[in-house]
């Protein structure tokens, strides 16, 4: 059990879909698995995603627009977490 506040998204399994919603909201978080519920991950570093609602579904009947969460890292809990990369480019006003 983690010992600090953290956010726990339920997966979407394969077994309920294999896309993602059609009627999204900006900001919304959706978590997806292409394995069924249960079934253990072959994989070496984990098949899930994570995708960010960039654009609600519209009244005309656009579908919702999502993107996907890049990460640029990974770790367990016997590992101390990498620092951020610290290669953004500058912020600039205007």
């Amino acid at each position: 059990m983690a010992k600090a506040d953290q956010i726990n998204l339920k997966p979407h399994f394969k077994k309920d879909t294999d896309r993602l919603p059609c009627d999204g909201e900006v900001g919304d978080l959706f978590v997806f698995s292409p394995l069924d519920e249960g079934e253990r991950d072959p994989s070496k570093q984990g098949l899930a995603s994570l995708w960010f609602c960039t654009k609600s579904a519209g009244p005309d009947g656009l579908n919702a627009i999502w993107a996907r969460v890049q990460f640029d890292g990974i770790t367990t809990c016997a590992v101390r977490p990498p620092l951020p990369p610290q290669n953004h480019p500058d912020l600039k006003l205007g």
